[in-house]
C-alpha cells in the first residue's frame, strides 16, 4: 500500500504543483474536474441513507461555486459581495427543496434534503469556493496554496508512518479504529514544522515566524479532522474508499478530505492577518 501511495504521488506531485504555479483557467478546471469527482462519490455514499443521489445537479451546482468564486472580483465591481454570494445560496436552498416536494414523496424525503445540502455546501462552498479564493489572494495566492497542500498532505503523511512504525495506542474513535495517538501527534508535529518552515521561506517578509508556527498547527489539526469527518462518513456507509481512482489513495474524496476545512481556515486566517508582518 505504502508503495502504491509513493508512486501515485511521483507521478502526479510535480503535475499538480506546475498546475497551482500556473493558475488561472488551467487551475480552476481541475478544481473543477476535482469537485465534481468528489460530488459523484459523495452521491455514491450518500444513497447508503436514502434513494439513489443524481449527481449531474449537485456537480453543476458545485461548479458553480467554483466559477463564483473566479469571476468575484468581476461581479462585485457593481455588486456587494454579500448580494452575490447569498443570493446564490439562496437558490441553492430553494432548488433543494423544490426537488423534493416535486418527487411528490414524503418518507425519507428530509434526509435527501439535508444529504444533498450537505454535499453541495462542502464540497461545493467550503472546499472549491475557497481553493479558488485562496489561489487568487494575489500576489501570494500560488504560495499560500503550496503552503496549504505542502502542510496538510505532509502531516498527512506524518501521521501514517509514525503511526505505522510506533503506533501502539488507539485513538480511541470508532469513526477511524486504525488512528493511534502516537500517529496523531506524528502527524501534527511533522505538519507544524512544514508549515513552519513553508510560512517563513515561501512567504518571507509577509508572514511573521509566530504565525508561521500557529499556521501550521492549525492545518495540522484541522486537515486530521477533515479526515476524520471523510471517515464518519464512509463508516457510516460501511465502505473503507470513497473509490479508486488514485492507486493508492482511493478516491477524490480519500485524497481531498483533509483539505475540507484547512482551505477555509488557511484563507481567513491569511485576510484578518495579512497586514502583521
Amino acid at each position: 500500500m505504502f508503495w502504491r501511495r509513493a508512486l501515485s504521488v511521483v507521478v502526479l506531485m510535480p503535475l499538480i504543483l506546475l498546475i497551482i504555479y500556473w493558475g488561472d483557467w488551467l487551475y480552476v478546471l481541475v478544481v473543477l474536474v476535482a469537485m465534481s469527482m468528489m460530488q459523484v462519490e459523495y452521491c455514491r455514499l450518500a444513497q447508503h441513507f436514502t434513494e439513489k443521489l443524481n449527481p449531474v445537479m449537485p456537480a453543476l451546482l458545485t461548479g458553480v461555486f467554483c466559477l463564483l468564486a473566479y469571476f468575484l472580483p468581476t461581479l462585485t465591481r457593481s455588486l456587494p459581495v454579500s448580494a452575490v454570494t447569498f443570493s446564490f445560496f439562496t437558490f441553492v436552498f430553494i432548488y433543494v427543496f423544490a426537488e423534493s416536494i416535486f418527487r411528490a414523496k414524503v418518507d425519507g424525503e428530509l434526509i435527501r434534503v439535508t444529504l444533498k445540502l450537505t454535499g453541495i455546501l462542502t464540497i461545493g462552498w467550503v472546499l472549491g469556493y475557497h481553493l479558488i479564493l485562496l489561489r487568487n489572494a494575489e500576489p501570494v495566492g500560488r504560495h499560500l496554496i503550496f503552503l496549504l497542500i505542502g502542510t496538510v498532505w505532509c502531516s498527512d503523511t506524518g501521521a501514517y508512518l509514525v503511526g505505522v512504525a510506533f503506533g501502539k495506542h488507539k485513538l480511541g474513535t470508532p469513526v477511524s479504529p486504525r488512528k493511534t495517538v502516537e500517529g496523531t501527534i506524528g502527524g501534527l508535529v511533522v505538519g507544524t514544522l512544514i508549515g513552519f518552515l513553508l510560512g517563513v521561506s515561501l512567504l518571507k517578509g509577509t508572514l511573521s515566524w509566530a504565525n508561521a508556527v500557529f499556521i501550521g498547527l492549525l492545518l495540522s489539526v484541522l486537515g486530521q479532522l477533515g479526515d476524520l469527518s471523510a471517515s464518519l462518513m464512509k463508516r457510516t456507509a460501511g465502505v473503507k474508499d470513497s473509490g479508486d481512482v488514485i492507486p493508492g489513495h482511493g478516491g477524490f474524496i480519500d485524497r481531498c478530505d483533509s483539505l475540507i476545512f484547512s482551505t477555509p481556515a488557511l484563507y481567513y486566517y491569511w485576510e484578518l492577518t495579512k497586514h502583521l508582518a
